[in-house]
């Protein structure tokens, strides 16, 4: 067996080993995926046709399709830049603690005396942290785009999701901005000694995604599929660097002498 597959199995098993870390991980997809289903169940009931017809000339929805289907593109189109923060998000919550946690539990040591190669480790323990992490947000995907169809079917007769970005932004961007958290989160974890300071630091990312949200809430942007594409190719860039920049904070003798 290749050492790294060990590393994750290692990781797997402490991670099954955290109740609350796991509760914690599935928490985030779960109320960022209700919130929005919750609303759009209530609107379809509740808001005028006046307030849908002055929601879609903000934000620009096509004229096409009754009630139901302006208000389900209204919620893909502005709810995705904040599903957007469960892959960075989640990988930070697992990685920040595979450094400066096993650090804190003092079986760091033991770890980087075995045998086992620096990249090993890093990989071990990066996909221990990518791999939940996306299959956790294609999950709440799923579960978002069937509870909205399943809404909607009865008034539209069609399946309105997931549409061009969404599938885009789910297959693409999602796994690129796992990576980018969890490296980022490596890296911090490796020069910073207290696991929870490192994890707040990383946490701090999501804010730019938050900042794009409110933005388009407010509907001063309209995010198109245009810039999602752009975005992809912006993190994929940013990706390589942190690859590299992980690569290099994580060196053996100043982790084992915590400097």
């Amino acid at each position: 067996m290749k050492l790294w597959r060990a590393v994750l199995e290692k990781e797997l098993l402490e991670l099954r080993r955290s109740p609350i870390l796991v509760l914690s991980l599935a928490s985030l997809p779960l109320t960022i995926v209700a919130l929005p289903l919750g609303l759009y169940a209530w609107l379809l009931v509740a808001a005028p046709d006046q307030v849908v017809d002055f929601l879609r000339e903000l934000y620009a929805i096509p004229t096409e399709g009754g009630k139901a289907a302006v208000l389900a593109s209204l919620l893909a189109k502005n709810w995705l830049p904040m599903f957007l923060v469960v892959p960075i998000f989640l990988p930070i919550m697992i990685s920040a603690q595979s450094v400066g946690g096993e650090r804190e539990r003092r079986t760091l040591e033991p770890l980087l005396a075995t045998p086992v190669s620096t990249l090993d480790i890093v990989l071990g323990k990066s996909v221990a942290a990518v791999v939940p992490s996306v299959v956790l947000t294609w999950t709440a995907a799923i579960i978002f785009c069937g509870g909205i169809d399943l809404l909607a079917f009865r008034f539209t007769h069609l399946l309105v999701l997931p549409d061009t970005t969404w599938t885009f932004s789910t297959l693409v961007i999602a796994p690129l901005l796992a990576l980018f958290g969890n490296t980022l989160a490596v890296v911090l974890s490796s020069v910073i000694l207290d696991p929870r300071a490192a994890q707040n630091l990383a946490g701090m990312t999501v804010v730019p995604m938050l900042g794009a949200l409110g933005a388009q809430l407010a509907g001063r942007v309209s995010l198109t599929w245009r810039f999602y594409v752009g975005f992809a190719v912006f993190v994929a860039l940013l990706d390589v660097l942190m690859v590299y920049a992980a690569s290099r904070a994580f060196h053996r003798e100043k982790l084992l002498v915590g400097r």
